[in-house]
C-alpha cells in the first residue's frame, strides 16, 4: 500500500503540472480522480459510551446485534443515520447536491450481522431508503447469499449510474481486486485505532478507479472515516515519515506537505470544516511511532536515544560486560559485539552528521559525502549496542502490563520502572545476572518520553478492553500479548493459540481459532465436544487449577468456557442475558471456578490483569515462595496448602479442596542446576504433583524429553515416564518433533507435547504426532514398552524386529559414558586435568581420539594416566560420538571411526571392541546402514546418544560366518536386513524416505 499511496501522489502531481511542462498535450492523468478525506468525531456526536483505547471509536460495540438481529443501540444507530442526511450541515446525504455525488457508495462495517442489520435498517429510512442496498457481506441477505458480490453491485448500479442510487454493505469482500467505477465513496464504519495503515489505504483506493460516463468524468473521490484519531494515525503511518522521535526535519515536513496537497483531511466538526496542517501530522506521527513501538513488543530503534551514538570506553566496557550476561539466555537471537576500540561520536562530530544529514544529496560536496559515509558506518556500533539492550527491552511490556500502582494516575517512566517491580519477580522476569543496579546503569539510552507512552500506551489499551464485552475484552487482551516477545525458554510464554490448540484438543470447549488453527483467531468461537471431560471440566461448579500462571491466558480459557455454561444455565432461567449481568457472570467465575498458582508477586499482577482487567473482582491467584523448591523437596506440604480452601484461597470451608483439572505450562527446567551448567529438568515434579491434587483430569504442556532414556539428566525423568507409560490414564498425547510448531522463537532438542491424563478412566492412549502439519494418529497401550515411539510405523518395525531377533542388541557391546575417565576438553578440564601431547613418544604413545573446537583430532596421552577399562586398551575398537544431531537428523548418528589397539577416547565419544580388524570394519558398516539408524532414531529423540539408543538394535554376528554378506555396499547390507526382519515395502519406503545416506 505504501507503492500504491505514492504512486497516487506523483500521478497527482503529474496531472497537476501536466500543462507546464507538455502545453498543448492531451493530459493522460486527467480521468484520475483526487482522493478527499473527512473526518466526523462520532463519540462527540453520539456519547463516550462508545470510545475504543483512548479516542478511537467501538465500531463493534456500536454496531452489536441482539440474537434476533437487531441492533443492541438501535436509537444510536438511527441518530447516525438522521445525522448523514441533516440538512445543511456537512454532511454525505445532507442536500440534493451532495446526494448525487454519492450515488455510489461503499459502507464498510465490523462483522456480517451489523451488515445485515444495518441493511434492513436502511431500506426502511426516510432518505437511504430511496438507495438500492447492496449487503455483500458473508453470504448477504438471505434473498441474495448465492449470487457473486461484484455482479450484485453492477447490476444494482446498472448502466446508466446516473439515473441509480446504491449503498455497498461490506465486512471486506470487494476491497481487493475488483473495481466498481461508479463508486465515488466509501464509508469507514469498521476497524480500530489499531487497525494497519494497509488495510486502511487498500479500502480507500477502491473509489480512486477513473470512471467516465456520457462525457462526464469523476474527478473527485472520497473517504469518510468516523475515527478521526484512527485516520491521521494511519495516514501518518502511510507517510512513511523518517524523522526521528521529537525532531522534524525539512525533508519531513515537505513528504507530509506533499501528502496533505494531494490527499486533503478535513476534520468535520459540526457545520465547520478544519483541514489538517503539517504541524498536526507531525504531532501524529509521533503518536504513531509509539503505537509501532508497542506493536513491536519494545523491540524497536525508537525506543533508544542518541546517547548509544556517543559511547565511551568506559561505556562500550560496561556493554561487552552486559552482552555476556544477555548472550547467556538460552535461545536469544545471536547479540552483535561492540568494538571496545571504537567510540562514539564527540557532540562536535554528531552535530556535523545532523547537518550533513539534513541536506539533499546534490547540495553534497564529495568531501562532505564521504564524511558523511564514515560517520554512517560508525553509527553501525547504536545498532549493536541495541541488539544487547533488546534482551532486556523485551521483558519490559509485560512487566508494564501487569504492575500494580497504588495511584493509577502515577506514569511508568523509565525512572521508576524497576522501583515498581519486587526484586524476586525481576530475577524471574529479567535475564539472568541482570540486577537492578545494572539496569541503572543501562536506563540512560532509553529515549523517556517514548518508554513513557508507550508504557502508557499499553496500559491504556488493557483499560480500556474492561469496557467491553466479555468476547471482545478477551480479543483485546489477547491482541496485546502477542505483541509480547518470549525472550527464551525459561521465560517461554505460551501463544493464545497454542493455549487453544492445547485446551481444544484436549479438553475441548469454545475454541478461538478454526480446525487447522490458523493464525487469526475467530470471529465467533466453535465448539469442541470431549463428551464428559468438557462437560465436567466446564460445568459451573467446577474448579480448575492452574499450576503455574505467569500470562494467565490458560485460566483465561477455561474461564470463558465455564462462563459459557453460566450463561446458557441464566439463560434458559431468565431469558436473554444483557451486558451487566453478562459481566456479573464473569465475575462470579473468576471468584468460583479458577484458581492459580504463581511463582512471583508479577506473575500473579499478570494473571490478574488478564482475567480482570483494571477491575476489583477477587480473583483466586496465590503467589507462591520459592514454589520449585517446596514442589521439588517437600511436595506433601505443598499439596496440604493447596487443597486448605479456608487458610490458602481464604475462599470458603473446604479443608481438603478438589480440583476438576490441572492445567497449565509448568517451568522446564533449573537453568545451571547445582552450580553446573546443565539445566536440570523440574517440569516432572509439577505433573507428578498435580496427579495428587486432583482424581479428574491433568492437562499439561511440556518438553517431550521424557519420552525416551536418552541420556543427559534422564534419571530425573525416570520415574515421571514409568508413571506416564504404566498408570493407565493418558488418554490422549500429542506430540511436536520440531518445537517451532508451537512456540516460534524457541528451539528445544526433542519438541514439545500436550496430553490429557483421565484418571477417572483406564484406556488406551490416542497418540498423535505432528510433523509439518501433518498428523499421524494411532491407538496405544504405553504400557507394552518402557518409552514412546514417536512414529506410528517406526513402532511396528521396531515390534517386528524385537519379535524376530533373538542375539541380544548393540547396547551391550557400546560402552558407558567416559569410558576411559577423559574429559570431553582434556587440556581445559579443570575437574579433572589430563596431559594430552601433539607427537608420540614411548613416554606417551597412547593414541587419544577426541574432539577440540569442534573438531575430530587424534593425539596422544600416557599410558599410565588412564585410570578406567585399561584392559580395553590395546582392544581394536570403534568409535561414536555420544552426541549429535537434534533427534529428528536424517542421518541420526554421527560417523564412526575405526581406532586400531593402544587407542582411548575422551568423553565425547563410546566405544565398541572386537578381536580382529574385519569385526570392526563390518560393525562401521553395520552403524552405518539405515536399518541400524531408524531402530536408533526410535529411541534417540535429543542430541544425547548414550548406548541406551542401540536398545532396539539387533546385534549381529561381524564375522566371516554371518548371515549377512559385509563385504558388499551399504545398500545391498541394508537389502538384507530387511529381508532378515522380514519388511515389507511400506516399511522399507518408510525407511528409505526418513534417513539418509551417511557419506
Amino acid at each position: 500500500e505504501e507503492i500504491f499511496t505514492w504512486d497516487y501522489i506523483m500521478e497527482q502531481r503529474a496531472k497537476h503540472e501536466w500543462d507546464l511542462t507538455h502545453m498543448g498535450d492531451p493530459n493522460p492523468y486527467e480521468s484520475l480522480p483526487a482522493i478527499n478525506i473527512y473526518t466526523y468525531d462520532l463519540g462527540s456526536l453520539l456519547g463516550t459510551e462508545y470510545d475504543d483505547d483512548e479516542k478511537a471509536f467501538n465500531f463493534r460495540e456500536f454496531f452489536r446485534t441482539h440474537e434476533d438481529g437487531t441492533f443492541c443501540h438501535d436509537k444510536d444507530v438511527d441518530r447516525l443515520l438522521d445525522l448523514m442526511c441533516k440538512k445543511d450541515n456537512l454532511y454525505p446525504y445532507s442536500t440534493d447536491k451532495f446526494r448525487q455525488i454519492f450515488r455510489h457508495t461503499l459502507w464498510m462495517l465490523p462483522g456480517v450481522a451489523a451488515a445485515k442489520a444495518l441493511s434492513e435498517k436502511l431500506r426502511k429510512h426516510k432518505v437511504l431508503g430511496n438507495f438500492h442496498i447492496v449487503n455483500v457481506a458473508g453470504n448477504g441477505d438471505e434473498d441474495e447469499e448465492n449470487k457473486e458480490a461484484l455482479q450484485l453491485v453492477n447490476k444494482a448500479i446498472g448502466p446508466n449510474p446516473e439515473q441509480t442510487y446504491t449503498i455497498t454493505l461490506s465486512c471486506g469482500r470487494l476491497t481487493t481486486g475488483v473495481s466498481i467505477k461508479a463508486w465515488t465513496g466509501v464509508f469507514m464504519m469498521s476497524g480500530a485505532f489499531s487497525t494497519s495503515a494497509a488495510s486502511s489505504m487498500q479500502t480507500i483506493f477502491r473509489v480512486q478507479t477513473p470512471f467516465t460516463h456520457n462525457g462526464m468524468t469523476k474527478t473527485n473521490c472520497y473517504a469518510f472515516d468516523f475515527a478521526p484519531d484512527r485516520t491521521l494515525r494511519v495516514l501518518a503511518d502511510v507517510a512513511k515519515v523518517s524523522a526521528k522521535t521529537g525532531k522534524q526535519t525539512e525533508e519531513d515536513r515537505k513528504i507530509l506537505g506533499d501528502f496533505l496537497n494531494f490527499c486533503p483531511i478535513i476534520s468535520i466538526e459540526g457545520s465547520k470544516m478544519k483541514p489538517y496542517n503539517v504541524e498536526g501530522m507531525m504531532a501524529q506521527l509521533k503518536r504513531a511511532q509509539i503505537e509501532k513501538v508497542v506493536n513491536n513488543g519494545f523491540e524497536d530503534g525508537a525506543l533508544y536515544n542518541d546517547e548509544l551514538l556517543k559511547l565511551t570506553d568506559v561505556e562500550l566496557r560496561d556493554f561487552k560486560d552486559l552482552k555476556g550476561k544477555i548472550g547467556a539466555t538460552k535461545s536469544m537471537g545471536k547479540t552483535s559485539d561492540i568494538d571496545v576500540n571504537r567510540q562514539g561520536f564527540t557532540n562536535e562530530e554528531y552535530e556535523e552528521k545532523e547537518r550533513l544529514e539534513k541536506k539533499k544529496k546534490r547540495d553534497l560536496t564529495p568531501e562532505e559525502k564521504a564524511r558523511l559515509e564514515e560517520l554512517k558506518q560508525r553509527n553501525t556500533q547504536r545498532q549493536n549496542a541495541i541488539s544487547i539492550l533488546r534482551g532486556i527491552s523485551i521483558r519490559m511490556p509485560l512487566l508494564i502490563y501487569g504492575a500494580e500502582l497504588k495511584d493509577e494516575q502515577q506514569e511508568i517512566t523509565i525512572d521508576n520502572f524497576a522501583e515498581l517491580i519486587d526484586d524476586d519477580s525481576w530475577a524471574e522476569f529479567m535475564p539472568k545476572g541482570v540486577t537492578k543496579e545494572i539496569f541503572e546503569r543501562f536506563k540512560k539510552y532509553y529515549e523517556p518520553d517514548i518508554f513513557r507512552e508507550a508504557g502508557k500506551r499499553i496500559r491504556s489499551i488493557t483499560r480500556a478492553a474492561d469496557q467491553l464485552t466479555v468476547e471482545e475484552r478477551i480479543e483485546r487482551i489477547t491482541t496485546v500479548f502477542n505483541t509480547f516477545r518470549n525472550p527464551d525458554k525459561e521465560t517461554v510464554l505460551t501463544p493464545w493459540r497454542v493455549v487453544n490448540m492445547h485446551l481444544g484438543d484436549c479438553l475441548g470447549g469454545y475454541c478461538f481459532y478454526d480446525e487447522k488453527y490458523s493464525p487469526t483467531p475467530l470471529q465467533v468461537p466453535r465448539f469442541i465436544e470431549h463428551g464428559e471431560v468438557t462437560a465436567n471440566v466446564f460445568s459451573t461448579d467446577s474448579r480448575v487449577l492452574e499450576i503455574n500462571s505467569k500470562s494467565g491466558l490458560y485460566p483465561l480459557y477455561v474461564a470463558y468456557n465455564i462462563y459459557r455454561s453460566r450463561k446458557e444455565e441464566a439463560r434458559q432461567k431468565y431469558g436473554e442475558v444483557n451486558r451487566s449481568f453478562a459481566q456479573s457472570l464473569w465475575d462470579a467465575t473468576i471468584e468460583q471456578n479458577i484458581f492459580v498458582i504463581c511463582k512471583t508477586p508479577m506473575a500473579r499482577a499478570i494473571t490478574r490483569r488478564t482475567l480482570v482487567g483494571f477491575r476489583k473482582t477477587r480473583v483466586n491467584a496465590q503467589y507462591y515462595k520459592d514454589l520449585i523448591e517446596v514442589i521439588k523437596n517437600n511436595p506433601a506440604t505443598f499439596v496440604n496448602e493447596v487443597r486448605d480452601g479456608r487458610r490458602f484461597w481464604k475462599v470458603n470451608n473446604l479443608d481438603h479442596m478438589k480440583f476438576n483439572a490441572i492445567v497449565g505450562n509448568p517451568p522446564y527446567q533449573i537453568t545451571g542446576a547445582s552450580g553446573g551448567n546443565n539445566d536440570a529438568p523440574i517440569f516432572q515434579e509439577f505433573a507428578m504433583i498435580s496427579t495428587k491434587l486432583t482424581d479428574k483430569y491433568i492437562s499439561l504442556i511440556l518438553k517431550a524429553n521424557w519420552m525416551s532414556p536418552s541420556g543427559g539428566r534422564d534419571n530425573l525423568l525416570k520415574d515421571y515416564r514409568q508413571h506416564m507409560l504404566t498408570c493407565g490414564n493418558i488418554s490422549m498425547l500429542k506430540l511436536f518433533p520440531d518445537s517451532k510448531s508451537l512456540f516460534t522463537t524457541a528451539e528445544i532438542k526433542g519438541g514439545f507435547c500436550y496430553y490429557l491424563e483421565d484418571k477417572t478412566i483406564k484406556t488406551d492412549c490416542v497418540f498423535t504426532v505432528v510433523n509439518e502439519d501433518k498428523e499421524n494418529t494411532d491407538i496405544r497401550n504405553l504400557s507394552l514398552l518402557n518409552l514412546i515411539i514417536r512414529d506410528p510405523q517406526l513402532k511396528c518395525i521396531v515390534e517386528k524386529v524385537n519379535k524376530i531377533n533373538k542375539n541380544g542388541c548393540v547396547a551391550s557391546i557400546v560402552s558407558n559414558d567416559t569410558p576411559f575417565g577423559i574429559p570431553s576438553n582434556p587440556r581445559t578440564s579443570t575437574k579433572t586435568p589430563f596431559k594430552v601431547y601433539e607427537s608420540s613418544d614411548k613416554d606417551h604413545d597412547v593414541l587419544l581420539f577426541h574432539i577440540e573446537n569442534q573438531k575430530r583430532k587424534i593425539e596422544y596421552v600416557r599410558n599410565e594416566d588412564i585410570r578406567k577399562n585399561r584392559l580395553d586398551i590395546d582392544k581394536i575398537k570403534v568409535f561414536n560420538t555420544c552426541s549429535g544431531g537434534s533427534g529428528n537428523d536424517p542421518i541420526v548418528l554421527g560417523k564412526p571411526e575405526f581406532a586400531p589397539s593402544h587407542s582411548v577416547c575422551s568423553q565425547s565419544y563410546l566405544y565398541s571392541k572386537f578381536d580382529t580388524e574385519e569385526e570392526a570394519l563390518n560393525f562401521i558398516k553395520y552403524i552405518r546402514s539405515k536399518f541400524l539408524r531408524i531402530l536408533v532414531s526410535a529411541v534417540k529423540i535429543t542430541q544425547a546418544a548414550p548406548n541406551k539408543v542401540y536398545k532396539f538394535v539387533p546385534l549381529q554376528d561381524f564375522t566371516a560366518n554371518s548371515d549377512i554378506d559385509w563385504n558388499q555396499s551399504i545398500a545391498e547390507i541394508d537389502a538384507q536386513l530387511y529381508r532378515k526382519y522380514n519388511l515389507n515395502n511400506d516399511e522399507i519406503d518408510f525407511i528409505e524416505r526418513m534417513i539418509k545416506p551417511m557419506v
